[in-house]
């Protein structure tokens, strides 16, 4: 076979890089063949006409970040037909000894941090707190007290017992914070612990003063490994040390310490196409595939798992994210911002992120414009679904569209998120549209300043908060919120239309309209319209619906449960009714009615299920050779 006709070059982990990388496979002699690199592919593209990389199955470790610039535009890296290479910024582990009572270890050069896997399952960093399986997102944690000069950023106080006196500070030790509206957590180094007067200091600042009342745990110090699948660092000796729950087989399945934060890294990159890969073992604190500006690049077919952010846009415009799978990520889906705007973002499976870093979303944005979030199947989120963050800091968000989502369970670790949120602090009109969307179990999980849980705490369904405004919400199903199930907080001329809710408690309204009291008179919604709802539950007509200084507001044509209308148009609206007649349309006996009941949406078009390839959404991953 000759080798100067070929079109693409092949990466093969039988490869070499000596090779032409003209060849699928190596020839019968062993005189040429596929690359052995993705680097030396890179630059054999750019010396060349060929556009077109080919990666064959197998694995792939990456000793540092591969790195695309403005040479690579219109280029590609491709699975090749029918195999499933994948990228790994992990360090395979050997070399294990036994320690008695299940536990493991062995030398590393440099300490791991909180990315560890065995046979490609994440496992747990031992920590200070006793982690209850059935109450994971409750247990584990410690109440941490404010200093006695009042909370603060770098320091709080503890209780005496809760952290042992055998710890001490090193390389590998951490500790992880929330204040007690838990709406940002912070990892950070441990500096000092203070036995003396229970005193622990970060090295980095928290987002959030620590009051008491907040919650902390102390993570990979080897001593507080205590359950079957947890991991930590010995300082004393330099080693891993590992609980595998399958003693027998747990090296032989792979033990991965990841160790790149990005497998690749585009700079100025622009046309680029990355389809059918799976980017494996990075850290939390990083993104897998890392773009920078560039424009119309294509993401599709990839799988992501073991992570930490997927796919993060940096100013990166006009570019397609689509059908992707990524899970079990250690931080974030999708992150855009810096102008990240024109991205289509479709078709992905988003299931179980922020297994470490709590604050993210599936699929996150500020200061992006003009993105289209559609189709995408999101389950498992500690905080967002989706969520679009505009701080009034000269990054805006315009024009954007999230439609026909299917987003379960999430908001399920922090409070103030939910399912959809779109965040503007400016007041000025986005634009934007929300639609068609199914969001069901949205959380919502706080503590107070006496150290209690708060469930249920602010798990909205959709939230336009902090003065967002010229919003269309349209068309959404809403079920298992907390505190509402669509927010609209401040912010001026947003539409609720044709949605339906189906609310569980009487504390939970359908919709909650109110102003925003430290923002001032500003901040009073106005021209707010909430027109043809449909709402269930087992609750008093009037409790659908929350008004709490609302502004000026057109409220008509709204269905409860009762059967009654809802109204009527005034421009100021005063909800002075009562709930004479209830009836028996109950939810239990008329739920299929109900849902008749709203007009002009398809059910079947919602979330991945009713995904169907058109000119704005096409299935472009499947160019393999």
């Amino acid at each position: 076979m000759t080798t100067t006709d070929q079109t693409a070059f092949y990466v093969s982990t039988q490869g070499k890089d000596s090779w032409s990388g003209r060849l699928a496979a190596p020839n019968a002699d062993g005189t040429d063949g596929p690359f052995a690199s993705l680097e030396k592919a890179r630059d054999a593209m750019r010396s060349s006409d060929a556009d077109s990389t080919y990666i064959r199955g197998g694995t792939y470790r990456l000793d540092e970040t591969l790195t695309l610039d403005s040479r690579d535009d219109g280029h590609g890296f491709l699975a090749y037909k029918g195999e499933t290479p994948v990228l790994s910024g992990g360090q395979r582990v050997t070399g294990f000894a036994s320690e008695g009572d299940g536990l493991y270890s062995a030398k590393l050069s440099v300490a791991n941090g909180l990315d560890v896997s065995i046979g490609g399952v994440r496992q747990q960093a031992a920590q200070t707190g006793d982690v209850d399986p059935t109450a994971p997102a409750t247990s584990g944690w410690h109440m941490l007290k404010a200093g006695t000069d009042g909370a603060s950023k770098t320091s709080f106080n503890f209780s005496a017992g809760d952290i042992p006196s055998t710890l001490k500070p090193h390389a590998g030790l951490v500790v992880q914070t929330f204040d007690t509206e838990r709406l940002k957590d912070d990892i950070s180094s441990v500096k000092t612990i203070d036995q003396y007067h229970h005193t622990l200091t970060l090295d980095d600042a928290a987002s959030y003063a620590l009051r008491t009342g907040g919650t902390y745990r102390v993570m990979n110090d080897a001593s507080l490994i205590r359950d079957a699948g947890e991991f930590g660092w010995r300082a004393s000796d330099g080693k891993l040390v590992v609980k595998p729950e399958h003693p027998a087989s747990f090296e032989a399945d792979g033990v991965v310490v990841a160790r790149l934060g990005s497998l690749i890294k585009t700079v100025g990159t622009s046309n680029l196409s990355i389809e059918g890969l799976t980017f494996a073992d990075a850290r939390h604190d990083g993104a897998a595939l890392s773009m920078q500006g560039g424009q119309g690049n294509s993401v599709g077919g990839n799988h992501f798992i073991n992570v930490g952010t997927a796919v993060s846009l940096d100013g990166t415009d006009g570019s397609r994210i689509a059908g992707n799978h990524m899970e079990h990520l250690g931080a974030n889906g999708v992150s855009m911002f810096h102008a990240a705007d024109g991205n289509s973002i479709y078709a992905n499976t988003i299931e179980h992120i922020g297994l470490i870093a709590k604050g993210g979303a599936a699929v996150g944005g500020t200061g992006s414009s003009d993105t289209l979030v559609r189709n995408n199947d999101i389950t498992d989120a500690p905080r967002y679904g989706v969520s679009f963050k505009e701080w009034d800091d000269g990054q805006v968000n315009r024009n954007n569209t999230v439609e026909f989502n299917r987003i379960h369970h999430v908001g399920q670790e922090t409070a103030d998120g939910g399912g959809i949120e779109m965040l503007g602090r400016s007041g000025t009109a986005m634009g934007s549209v929300i639609r068609g969307n199914e969001l069901i179990d949205t959380g919502g999980l706080a503590t107070d300043g006496q150290g209690n849980w708060l469930t249920d705490h602010k798990g909205w369904g959709i939230s336009l908060d902090d003065l967002t405004s010229g919003v269309i919400v349209r068309d959404n199903f809403v079920k298992g919120f907390a505190w509402a199930g669509i927010y609209v907080h401040g912010g001026d001329g947003n539409l609720l239309e044709n949605n339906f809710g189906v609310s569980s408690r009487a504390e939970d309204p359908f919709i909650r309209v109110e102003w925003v009291p430290k923002a001032g008179a500003d901040a009073r919604p106005h021209d707010t319209t909430v027109i043809r709802n449909l709402a269930a539950g087992d609750v008093p007509i009037d409790q659908y619906w929350k008004l709490l200084s609302p502004g000026s507001l057109t409220m008509d044509g709204n269905l409860a449960a009762t059967g009654r209308s809802f109204g009527p148009n005034d421009a100021v609206f005063n909800p002075g009714f009562t709930d004479s007649a209830r009836g028996d349309f109950s939810l239990k006996e008329n739920a299929d009615a109900l849902s008749q009941g709203i007009h002009d949406l398809s059910w079947s078009s919602m979330g991945v299920d009713g995904y169907h390839a058109d000119s704005s959404m096409p299935l472009f991953w499947d160019h393999a050779a």
